[in-house]
């Protein structure tokens, strides 16, 4: 269903990013804002692929199935992030994806042939596009890298720190915002693996009870995870939360 979205909301987001108003405004005029429900498909394997969406508010799961109906999550999107634009890109004329919105959530759809279009003609949009397309790949190949290197209970140290950056969540407590069983499959790992993973993450500068996950001790969260990656240093969602944590340290901590 249509929908309406602050226009602030729809100019901050990134596909826009460094373009000139008025070129911003006839993009956004370009697409349609659709509402979906937290259930409801975006679109399912093997449809045509006629659109390109960002969202604007809400999360969206992108998955496989299995033939025995196992579902396999490659990415969970929150707002700001892109959907389809790799596919866009390919030959193949069907989504390689299940879209399912798992949270009441808001896209800005875009016609693929006119947003190929606004492409050629608008190189900071195309520039816009390609950032976003390194981005994920980068964060893929990063991930790669933690399966092969890392323990279950780092990648999943990892992911909450990126969690909990991403979502602009309080450091000091947030309760996840998705159920463990699409965590678990967004990490490839079975519920019972994770299950077991969290309580193995306790006393390594993270607490979790239930839901709720607090950041107590960066040092210690650095020594444990961060240590064992290559980008450390270079990581901005980790320099992120390290600030935050930092900046919002007790007044009795204080030297």
């Amino acid at each position: 269903m249509t929908h309406t979205v602050a226009p602030q909301v729809l100019h901050s987001l990134p596909l826009f990013a460094g373009l000139a108003e008025q070129d911003r405004d006839e993009l956004v005029r370009g697409g349609k804002i659709r509402r979906y429900e937290s259930g409801q498909n975006v679109f399912r394997y093997g449809d045509p692929i006629r659109s390109f969406y960002v969202i604007c508010d809400g999360a969206v799961q992108m998955f496989r199935e299995t033939p025995n109906g196992h579902e396999m999550t490659t990415e969970v999107l929150i707002a700001g992030d892109a959907i389809g634009e790799t596919e866009i890109l390919q030959l193949s004329p069907t989504h390689q994806f299940n879209a399912l919105a798992i949270k009441d959530t808001a896209l800005i759809e875009f016609p693929v042939a006119w947003l190929k279009d606004n492409i050629r003609r608008n190189g900071v949009l195309a520039l816009n596009i390609l950032g976003m397309l390194s981005r994920r790949a980068h964060i893929a190949t990063v991930e790669a890298e933690h399966k092969a290197t890392m323990t279950a209970a780092q990648q999943v140290s990892c992911f909450l720190e990126r969690l909990c950056i991403l979502h602009d969540f309080d450091p000091h407590g947030f309760d996840l915002p998705y159920s463990k069983t699409l965590i678990a499959s967004r990490l490839g790992m079975e519920l019972e693996t994770f299950s077991r993973t969290l309580s193995k993450i306790r006393g390594h500068g993270i607490v979790i009870r239930g839901n709720r996950v607090s950041f107590s001790d960066i040092e210690e969260m650095e020594a444990f995870v961060c240590n064992n990656c290559s980008i450390v240093g270079n990581c901005s969602e980790h320099d992120k939360l390290r600030q935050l944590l930092l900046k919002q340290k007790p007044a009795r901590h204080a030297t």
